[in-house]
Parts: C-alpha cells; sequence; structure tokens
C-alpha cells in the first residue's frame, strides 16, 4: 500500500510549535544579541529594530519547517514491518519487525478527545524508549494500527508454531511404511476425493473460533485487498479498505467498579507525591503556615515563626507536626492521581496480548503480549491486605507505554485478592504456596538495625540539646524504641521463598509487600551475595535477574537474608531448572511464547545461568 500521512490536525500543530519558537529564539537574540554587540564592538542596534526583523522572519521559517516535518513524515503497515520515513534536510527510513514490537500505546489527553485524534507510540521489546511515535492520527485509524500489528504479530506467531510442528516427524511417520506405488493404483478413493470427504466430514465440528481464526489469516495472508490497508473507517470483513472488527474475539477479564476506585485511591500512596508537597508548601504562603500552626498550638507549639520568639522545643514540635501533614498531603495527591489515571479501567484478552483502556484526562489504550512477560508480581499495600485486596504487575523486557516505569505495567491497578490470584494462575499457574521464611538470626539482625537507627537518632537529639540549652525534648526519639520488636518481627514474617515446578517464588515487604513469580527459563543469571554483616550470621541473599528493563530502575526479584547454605544449594537447584526448561521440559509451549524480545528466533535472553 501507499505510505500514509499524519492527521491534519498534526500539521497544524508542528506549524504553531515550530512558528513559536522560530519566534522566540531570534526574540531572545535581539534582547541578549544588540547589548552584547552594544559592549564588544560598540555597535548600537536597538533591540527593538533587531526584532522587527527577525521575529517575522524566524516566526516563518519556524512555520514552514513545522509544515514541512508534516508533510515528509509517513508511515505504512506491511505484512512483516511497520516501516516509517521522515526528515526534512536528512531522510530517515525505517523498518520495524512485527515480531518485535511489544506494545502499541494510544494516548488521548484532553485536547486529543476534543478532536477525536491520539498519539501512538510503538514500543519494541529490548528498547529503552519508544521505538515509534504518530502524533496525531485519526482515532479509529490509531485502533486499527493497533489491532494490524496485534493480528500480523498473531499470525507470525501461528506460523512459527507451525513451521515447528511440521518439522517434527511423529512417531507414526518414522515407524509406519507408506503406500507403495501398487497401492496407489488399486482401486479406492483419490487424493482428492479423501480430502474433499475429510473437509465435509469436519466442517460440522468446526468452531466459531475456528471460523474466525480462518477469516482473520485469509484476511492477512492471502488477500491483498486487506492485507494492504489500515482500515479507513471499515467495520466490516467484506469491506476491502481495511482490517475487520474483532470485538467477537474480545474476553473482558476485569473492569473497575466504582467501590473498586474508591479501594484503589484509599489504598494507594506515591512517594513522589511528598515532593510535590514540599515544593508546593512555600508556594501555598499563609494558607499552609496557618495550618500548621494550628495544627502545632495543641502540642505547644508557637503562635508564629518568627525566629526571635520560637524555641528550639517548639520548633522540635512544628518538625514533628509537619511529618504527618506532609504525609497527609501526599495521601490525598495520590488518591487523587489514582482515580485520574485508572478511571474506567478496563482489562481483557485478545488472542495471545492482555489489552488495557484506561484514564480520564489523559486517556491510555494499549497491549501487554503473555509472550514477553518477564516476571509477575502480585503487590500488596497494608491497608489493601486489611481490606482483602491486591494488585498485579508484569515487567516486560521493553519499555512500557502508558506511563508506566521501565519495563512495569499494572496490569491489575486493585481488585480482590481472590481475582489477582486467579489471574496469575491463569498465566504463570502461581497458586500462592506457603513460603520458606528466612532463619530467625536474620530478625534478631533487623531488631539490632533499627535499635541502631533510633539510637543515632537519639545522640543526635540529645547533641543538640548540648548546644541549645533550651532544647529539652531530645529524648523524645527513645519512644521509637517500643516499636523495634514488632518492627523486626514483621519484616522477617513478611520475607520469604518457594521453589515451585516452573517458577521461583520470592516475597518482601511490609508496609508494600511484593511477591515476584519468576518463570525458570525467564531467568537470566542466579546470584548469591553477602554484606559483611551478613556474614558474620552466616546469612546471604539469593537474586533471580531476569531480562527485565524494570531491573534498571529497582532490584531483581530478591530473597533477602537466607541461610547462606541454602543460598548455594538454591543456585545449583536453580541454574539445572532453568537448563532443564531450555532443554526440553518447556518444549510443549509453543514456539515463540518464551521469547524474551532479543532479535534471535528463540532468545531467550542471551545470557548464560550463572552462580556467583
Amino acid at each position: 500500500m501507499s505510505m500514509e500521512r499524519l492527521h491534519p490536525l498534526s500539521a497544524v500543530i508542528r506549524v504553531l510549535s515550530y512558528g513559536v519558537n522560530g519566534f522566540l529564539i531570534p526574540t531572545f537574540l535581539a534582547f541578549v544579541g544588540g547589548n552584547v554587540l552594544g559592549d564588544l564592538v560598540g555597535i548600537e542596534l536597538p533591540a527593538t529594530d533587531l526584532l522587527v526583523v527577525l521575529a517575522p522572519l524566524g516566526l516563518a521559517v519556524g512555520a514552514t519547517y513545522g509544515y514541512l516535518t508534516y508533510r515528509r513524515f509517513s508511515y505504512e503497515l506491511t505484512p512483516d514491518t511497520f516501516d516509517i520515513a521522515r526528515g526534512v534536510l536528512g531522510r530517515t527510513e525505517r523498518e520495524i519487525p512485527i515480531r518485535r514490537i511489544q506494545n502499541v500505546d494510544v494516548q488521548q489527553n484532553v485536547f486529543h478527545q476534543l478532536f477525536d485524534v491520539a498519539v501512538v507510540r510503538i514500543e519494541t521489546a529490548g528498547g529503552g524508549a519508544t521505538e515509534a511515535t504518530l502524533s496525531v492520527v485519526d482515532i479509529d485509524e490509531a485502533r486499527a494500527i493497533q489491532r494490524g500489528i496485534r493480528e500480523r504479530r498473531a499470525r507470525l506467531r501461528e506460523s512459527n508454531g507451525a513451521d515447528a510442528t511440521a518439522a517434527e516427524p511423529t512417531d507414526a511417520d518414522a515407524t509406519t511404511a507408506g503406500p507403495t506405488d501398487a497401492d496407489a493404483t488399486t482401486a479406492g478413493p483419490t487424493d482428492a476425493e479423501t480430502t474433499a470427504a475429510d473437509s465435509v466430514a469436519d466442517e460440522p465440528a468446526a468452531t466459531a473460533d475456528e471460523t474466525s481464526r480462518a477469516r482473520r489469516e485469509d484476511a492477512l495472508g492471502e488477500d491483498g485487498a486487506h492485507d494492504d490497508a489500515l482500515a479507513h473507517g471499515a467495520e466490516d470483513w467484506n469491506d476491502p479498505a481495511g482490517v475487520w472488527d474483532d470485538e467477537e474475539d474480545y474476553d473482558q477479564l476485569l473492569a473497575l467498579r466504582f467501590a473498586d476506585l474508591l479501594v484503589l485511591a484509599a489504598t494507594n500512596f506515591q512517594l513522589g507525591s511528598l515532593l510535590f508537597i514540599l515544593v508546593g508548601f512555600p508556594l501555598a504562603g499563609d494558607v499552609a503556615t496557618n495550618v500548621l500552626l494550628a495544627a502545632a498550638e495543641p502540642f505547644g507549639g508557637p503562635a508564629s515563626l518568627d525566629p526571635n520568639v520560637v524555641t528550639p522545643d517548639q520548633y522540635f514540635v512544628l518538625g514533628g507536626v509537619a511529618g504527618p501533614l506532609v504525609l497527609v498531603g501526599g495521601y490525598v495527591l495520590s488518591a487523587a492521581l489514582a482515580v485520574l489515571e485508572y478511571y474506567e479501567f478496563e482489562l481483557g484478552r485478545r488472542g495471545n496480548d492482555l489489552v488495557y483502556e484506561r484514564g480520564l484526562l489523559q486517556r491510555y489504550s494499549g497491549s501487554i503480549p503473555t509472550d514477553k512477560i518477564q516476571t509477575l508480581t502480585v503487590r500488596e499495600t497494608a491497608p489493601m491486605r486489611w481490606l482483602g485486596y491486591a494488585a498485579l504487575d508484569v515487567e516486560t523486557a521493553g519499555y512500557a507505554g502508558g506511563g508506566g516505569n521501565a519495563g512495569t505495567q499494572a496490569a491489575v491497578p486493585v481488585a480482590t485478592r481472590d481475582r489477582v490470584l486467579d489471574l496469575a494462575d491463569d498465566l504463570f499457574a502461581y497458586d500462592d504456596p506457603g513460603l520458606e521464611r528466612p532463619p530467625k538470626r536474620a530478625r534478631e539482625r533487623y531488631a539490632v538495625r533499627y535499635s541502631l537507627v533510633v539510637l543515632a537518632a537519639v545522640a543526635v537529639a540529645y547533641a543538640g540539646a548540648q548546644l541549645y540549652p533550651s532544647f529539652t525534648l531530645w529524648y523524645v526519639p527513645a519512644i521509637a524504641l517500643l516499636a523495634v520488636p514488632p518492627a523486626a518481627h514483621l519484616k522477617w514474617a513478611h520475607r520469604g521463598y518457594a521453589v515451585r515446578d516452573d517458577h521461583v517464588v520470592v516475597r518482601t515487604g511490609f508496609w508494600r509487600r511484593r511477591t515476584y513469580v519468576v518463570p525458570y527459563y525467564r531467568l537470566q543469571t542466579v546470584v548469591g551475595s553477602a554484606t559483611v554483616f551478613q556474614r558474620r550470621r552466616h546469612l546471604a541473599s539469593l537474586v533471580a535477574d531476569t531480562a527485565s528493563s524494570a531491573t534498571l530502575s529497582r532490584s531483581s526479584p530478591t530473597a533477602h537474608d537466607l541461610d547462606a547454605d541454602d543460598v548455594d544449594r538454591l543456585q545449583h537447584e536453580l541454574r539445572d531448572r532453568l537448563q532443564a526448561h531450555l532443554g526440553g521440559d518447556h518444549a510443549d509451549e509453543p514456539p515463540g511464547d518464551h521469547v524474551d524480545g532479543g532479535d534471535g528466533p528463540d532468545d531467550h535472553g542471551g545470557a548464560t545461568p550463572t552462580s556467583d
């Protein structure tokens, strides 16, 4: 098919964007450059005169260049690649293999929703950033691109599976002699007659899914009119202008109810919101000050923030009150962001992909190929556990669209724990096993660590009291020693691991508990590590590293503070299980279903399992 252009609104956006930049740059140079020339060479050039000449010129050049970027940008969806050509002064042409595309993310802000357009971002496995961006296209075109890439990827996967099946001779083929030439000339039905009879006999048994699959493959692989078009408004199988309506293949897995959204708002807390509150506090001015003083007054706080009258004890009270206020503000902000991000969240399945749609002001729509999932994470904050809820994250080998962290997407932002475990079982056969906890001497280590932190805080407060004799509350931090035993026990009780037939399970955290499920065939390395303090208690940690790019932003799944001998044993056991799965025990999985996203046809991440 011919290369397609972006939506005409894209031309308007680019003309305005580049035009404004072209206007601002000479404006800045006119004011700064005129003064510099006057100081250096004594040439007096009034800024207004320069502005009259350069600003319109910059505006015209910028607007023209913006329009050319629109005219010189084109894309095409072929049976095996997604092609992009762009560039004004230098031309760049790219072919992105369909099999490497991991997610086609469709995003709409409020402006886009008004004009029924969207931004399409194409992510590839193993990539650290967006591979291609179409800004903007018609919303129907964006959804058609999603469908087209998803169906082509399914066709390639099924084609690989069929090739692998055809390449393997059956036992009957190896042991049963074929018909002789004489047999072929004896009386009886011919091959054509037998085939026709078999076809007629099989027709009543064909399921709706098989019929749908056949129609889909015909449209993708044989009919050039279907294969070479991008569904410009097509909703029908018989429409040669594009792809079909595949709603019949959609299976809804989860839709957030209003009650679920309230639970998410009540149990969600993002640490980044604290920074926003701290930065915004000075901007709030008198309002924030009055709230802080009113909250501190019952505890002996000052009547004003005048440094000439505030005592050290009153500063201490202000700090003790400001901390909870910041937490409450961050909690409210986190709740609002969660509602905006996951409003009308819906998760479903189309073929081998999980597909999702969410968002209020910023609308996201994308997919998660299940054959690219590296790790499942059952995430439970303490409030979630108390209410019987949990969340499910998936980590993939590439960049995560939809505003997620690198390689991490929330497949289920919140749902009842049983529902989350059912989905985890469906994806990785996870059955929430009983975990092996660290030895009890690890709990003693946590108690010592927490005690030292509290004593250090008391020492700092006492030193402050020596410098400022009017500060008499230096002993207050010692109250935290009462929380050390339960804190150490809870940390120990919520850590552990389990070795299952197909995966290893690692759990850690109390306030934000995470349970990682890592299939053996996803393991890259199995590493044992021990700090100086761990070695004193004959402890070590086991790290199960995968190809997920999420490990760039946070640590890999780690079983902390296990017995050192157990870590050594687990290293060898996990390595052997990985080799067994790669060598044959995992051969029943469809080819390509365990590809990590590398360029090879059967890439398992490109790393050799090691035990350090």
